[in-house]
């Protein structure tokens, strides 16, 4: 009797929204965000195993809450202060080929009144060393809003004898002569010959190098390769680094229980649309279902 009372109210159900276009188009709408959410967490899982599998065959080692030993926010690039919190995933930590060096999913989120916020995301390179003393500088593609703002702000330093990285790049920082001392023609010609659009920050004891946007699995290894090659051209100017021996990794207990709260109480990825797309499509699926088995 339960079963054939079930049969009826779903066959209710399915005759209620035939004859309504707008539950059609509701269905229809929330039927494509299922589909949208289902196909991007397949891509995230996909992406994720891609990466693992390249770091144990790559001398790298795969973290899904990387645990760097600092906390973002204290560390001195600028990228790290952004937005009201912030997190990475997915890190491969060099064991090889660069020590001291991190490939991550960088994520900041601004938090919203109306809309909830909005999520930044950033495929990110970190190298850290206690012998780096380098000054605060940021480099980040030249752009036309920018080239106009600087003839008022005059904060863009050129080097007339190499005009190819000058027309590339916007670079600034603090104490002008410390950053063009770094700058060299070694390091301007690695980063005129780097591929996309590339931004890179130091301060102290930290460089950072990263593009816009999550890296996709196939493009990661070309991505490490031009990482590590930019921090070695600034770790080859001796007067780059204070001299001391560079520490073991630290192992931060504290840092990696407050990204485990970060992830349990939603952090960046519940800013992510898909998700959020997902829950939403599901809720309303489940309350148009509960509203046409009472109306009938």
């Amino acid at each position: 009797m339960q079963s054939e009372i079930s049969a009826d109210s779903m066959r209710d159900v399915y005759n209620f929204i035939r004859g309504n276009w707008e539950y059609q188009l509701l269905f229809g709408v929330m039927g494509a965000a299922l589909v949208i959410g289902l196909i991007y967490m397949l891509y995230e899982w996909r992406r994720r195993r891609a990466i693992m599998a390249m770091g144990e065959g790559g001398g790298l080692e795969y973290h899904k809450h990387p645990n760097l030993g600092f906390r973002l926010r204290a560390a001195a690039p600028a990228l790290f202060s952004l937005g009201d919190y912030n997190s990475v995933e997915n890190g491969l930590r060099d064991v090889s080929a660069l020590p001291g060096a991190w490939y991550l999913d960088f994520q900041y989120t601004v938090r919203g009144h109306k809309r909830g916020g909005s999520t930044y995301s950033f495929g990110l390179a970190l190298y850290r060393d206690e012998r780096l003393t380098l000054p605060e500088f940021e480099l980040a593609p030249e752009t036309l809003l920018g080239r106009a703002g600087d003839l008022v702000t005059k904060r863009d330093m050129d080097f007339p004898e190499r005009p190819g990285f000058s027309g590339r790049y916007a670079l600034t920082g603090p104490d002008k002569q410390r950053v063009a001392a770094v700058f060299t023609p070694e390091v301007t010609g690695v980063l005129e010959g780097l591929r996309g659009s590339w931004q890179v920050q130091g301060a102290g004891k930290f460089l950072i190098v990263f593009k816009r946007g999550l890296i996709a699995a196939g493009a990661y290894p070309a991505f490490i390769e031009e990482a590590r090659t930019v921090f070695r051209a600034f770790l080859a100017d001796p007067r780059n680094l204070a001299g001391a021996p560079a520490p073991a990794a630290a192992d931060n207990e504290g840092e990696a229980a407050q990204a485990r709260l970060y992830q349990l109480t939603g952090g960046a990825g519940m800013g992510r649309p898909a998700e959020i797309a997902l829950v939403v499509a599901f809720v309303g699926f489940l309350l148009a279902v509960l509203y046409a088995l009472l109306k009938n």
